[in-house]
């Protein structure tokens, strides 16, 4: 077993309610691992779904690791998000 020595970890805990919404490919987002992959893919940002700590397979809240970004990778990571966000119906 190997471990990297913790450098720093700040945990946001988001709620992104994204449960049926639809893609502009037509895509019904259904759990936790479609909207995880949908913000992986168009905003380039991993979340870590809650159901991995014991949560309900609907629970609608993820885990945001920001610890070692700066400040301008945080607000780049927001408009992100937000523009794949704005491309759901």
């Amino acid at each position: 077993v190997e471990a990297i020595a913790p450098q720093a970890a700040i945990y946001l805990t988001i709620k992104i309610d994204l449960t049926g919404k639809q893609t502009a490919e037509g895509k019904v987002l259904e759990t936790n691992k479609d909207v995880a992959d949908y913000i992986l893919k168009q905003a380039n940002l991993a979340v870590v779904p809650f159901t991995a700590f014991g949560a309900s397979a609907s629970s609608p809240w993820y885990r945001l690791s920001v610890g070692t970004c700066t400040v301008e990778e945080a607000e780049g990571a927001i408009t992100k998000l937000r523009s794949a966000l704005s491309k759901l119906k």
